[in-house]
């Protein structure tokens, strides 16, 4: 046990876990490109900061320290008007309370990279751009986010777990559990089929119908990603109802094409009455008298 704190020390690392990651950080000052080179060849990157909480909880765990050199975040820009961006998930997250008084101030226009103040002054906590070839410490984390660890879905760490967003029709702390769509009731004068036993989202039931009868909508439904079948649902009907139903709609269909074509014909009659006196009093009839 005392050869493995040595081992630490020698090295000038400490860790902090929590049930979502480690936090690591070195106590060798480097360039914010060097601290980050560091980062990624030990652990998996170096620290983001996603929310105000995560911002205290890193402070918090820090050592204090009274003055400069502080740590690295990996929060920087190329340029002087590109938004301040997060390095490996692009997220663009600056709260409101997060610089000090009156930063970022560009003061030497090509400060680009940040530090975070662990101070115990009004500043602790607070953020300060900086010139990344200053030599700071890197502040590292240790993804615990892995490819198994959601089933269907994307793995999100958190201070103090991970949580699972899911794909859609899946559910379940590890995204484990499809969607279930209700059971389906057998049709009148018919029989249904549905793929694989459980009847999850993307399952597909199809309905069939006995010699003698008709399906009278599209036969298949699917389990929908919020646990609600596609579509009517299909039923069986005897030729003579559905024959009916075929004449029914024949007839309608008829129907509104005579109304169309009767209320057409009306109009453009009625247009032609307009026109023909108007045509009577133009000035080259009244010439021709």
């Amino acid at each position: 046990m005392k050869m493995k704190w040595m081992l630490i020390l020698l090295l000038g690392i400490l860790a902090k876990t929590t049930l979502g990651w480690k936090y690591h950080y070195s106590k060798t000052t480097m360039n914010w490109i060097q601290a980050r080179q560091w980062c990624q060849t030990n652990y998996t990157d170096m620290v983001v900061i996603q929310n105000q909480a995560e911002n205290d909880y890193l402070v918090s765990w820090l050592p204090d320290r009274k003055t400069t050199p502080y740590y690295w975040i990996g929060i920087t820009k190329k340029h002087m008007n590109e938004t301040w961006t997060w390095i490996g998930n692009n997220s663009t997250w600056i709260g409101e309370q997060s610089w000090a008084a009156n930063e970022p101030n560009n003061n030497h226009i090509t400060e680009f990279c940040v530090e975070i103040y662990v101070n115990t002054g009004k500043n602790r906590g607070k953020w300060n751009d900086e010139k990344c070839a200053s030599l700071k410490y890197p502040v590292c984390y240790e993804a615990q986010c892995k490819e198994t660890s959601c089933d269907r879905g994307r793995c999100q760490e958190t201070i103090d777990n991970i949580t699972c967003l899911c794909d859609p029709g899946f559910k379940g702390n590890r995204c484990q559990t499809a969607v279930e769509c209700p059971p389906l009731s057998q049709p009148d004068n018919g029989y249904l089929s549905c793929s694989g036993e459980n009847l999850t989202f993307n399952s597909t039931c199809r309905f069939k119908c006995y010699p003698g009868f008709l399906i009278t909508c599209s036969q298949d439904v699917t389990c929908g990603v919020t646990g609600v079948w596609s579509g009517p649902r299909p039923s069986c009907a005897s030729y003579k109802e559905a024959l009916l139903a075929v004449v029914g709609c024949a007839a309608f269909s008829a129907f509104c094409c005579i109304c169309f074509c009767w209320m057409k014909r009306r109009k453009r009659k009625k247009l032609a009455q307009v026109r023909q006196p108007e045509e009577a009093t133009s000035p080259s009839t009244e010439a021709q008298g």
